[in-house]
């Protein structure tokens, strides 16, 4: 892993968390394989991370980006993590909810970043109450099936990492498509074929146009897909309600979903059957939690998914979606992505399960 790091006397504090200092770290590892989704491939992992320390201890957070989603790059991420931390310096804030409110106003988007700091500050302030962050969430601590995703490919490389997939006793399966709705169809047809009960879903990212979604989507509703996640762009509302009620087939929005304004607009049009939230669109574990429960009070059942992360990112991610009642579905592979890990414990994969580790806070340690 190669790092680098810049490091800030903060002097603010949470309640009567008092935080000295806040380190941010650029951190690049080695990935296992090319993450192949129809905005583009990723080839190496590429995280910005924030430490805050207070007298005793340290807590963490993290901002993993996908350009196209988040509108950040890891360099600007950087930079701006570092600008954020310098604007709160000196500050003391009520409790965790007027931190986070505040992290949220003071800039616009950057939803990644925001992520980051919050998330850290959660850390830090369960470690400070000895306390794992299921406890400050109000969350469960039960292991809970992941899906675990196929990339864009061939249809051999589909049945090939499926295969794989199916090893490790996977309960649901997804399955990244968008480019060429023809050769998504086979790829559709060939993995559902080769199910062993398994639950199947898969997601375009955006990248149909109405017309190949329509295509696709009859084709999902033949094989009995779980949902269709983000077939069109995220703007598309209107046309995504025409097509669920067209094709049949349950529709999941994703890059649509970033606040609980969001899942409003999308209750409004009649456009989504399930909703995607993460951390990262969100701006935070509260911001995220806050856009949860406005759709369980709408009664819409919701996924917590996750770019590719470390340890950390998905271990908070997983407490998150144990909070809510209405998460049906959890989507936190993306550490297994990474061949060389920043950060260990945390969460561990087995036999189809996320399995959150006990200790304080998210229960992570620090390894670059």
């Amino acid at each position: 892993m190669k790092t680098s790091s810049f490091k800030v006397k903060t002097n603010f504090a949470i309640s009567d968390l008092k935080i000295d200092y806040a380190t941010v770290y650029m951190v690049t590892a080695a990935m296992t394989e090319p993450f192949s989704i129809s905005l583009g491939t990723q080839y190496d992992f590429r995280g910005v991370f924030v430490e805050l320390a207070s007298e005793k201890d340290k807590g963490y957070g993290e901002c993993s980006t996908i350009p196209e989603i988040t509108g950040e790059f890891p360099d600007s991420a950087f930079e701006t993590a570092k600008s954020m931390l310098l604007a709160i310096s000196g500050k003391r804030f009520e409790g965790i909810e007027d931190f986070s409110e505040s992290i949220n106003k003071l800039i616009y988007a950057n939803s990644a970043v925001k992520n980051a700091i919050e998330m850290a500050a959660h850390d830090l302030y369960a470690k400070s109450n000895s306390v794992h962050i299921t406890k400050l969430l109000g969350a469960s601590f039960e292991p809970r099936e992941t899906s675990v995703t196929i990339t864009l490919g061939s249809v051999a490389d589909a049945v090939k990492a499926l295969n794989s997939i199916q090893k490790t006793n996977a309960k649901d399966i997804k399955m990244k498509v968008g480019l060429d709705p023809e050769l998504d169809i086979k790829r559709i047809i060939a993995v559902s074929e080769r199910l062993n009960g398994e639950r199947f879903y898969v997601d375009a990212n955006q990248g149909y146009s109405l017309q190949d979604a329509m295509k696709v989507g009859k084709a999902l509703n033949n094989v009995g897909a779980a949902f269709f996640e983000q077939p069109l762009d995220r703007h598309d509302l209107s046309k995504m309600a025409y097509l669920r009620k067209q094709t049949g087939v349950p529709i999941m929005l994703d890059e649509s979903i970033s606040s609980p304004r969001d899942v409003i607009e999308a209750i409004m049009h009649d456009s989504a059957d399930y909703v995607n939230v993460k951390l990262t669109k969100s701006g935070g574990i509260r911001q995220a939690m806050k856009a949860l429960f406005t759709a369980q009070a709408y009664g819409i059942k919701a996924m917590v998914g996750c770019m590719i992360e470390s340890r950390l990112g998905i271990a908070a991610s997983m407490a998150v979606a144990l909070s809510a009642k209405n998460v049906e579905f959890y989507d936190l592979d993306g550490f297994q992505f990474l061949k060389e890990q920043p950060f260990g414990d945390g969460i561990s994969y087995s036999k189809g399960m996320n399995v959150l580790h006990k200790g304080n806070g998210i229960a992570c340690k620090r390894l670059f």
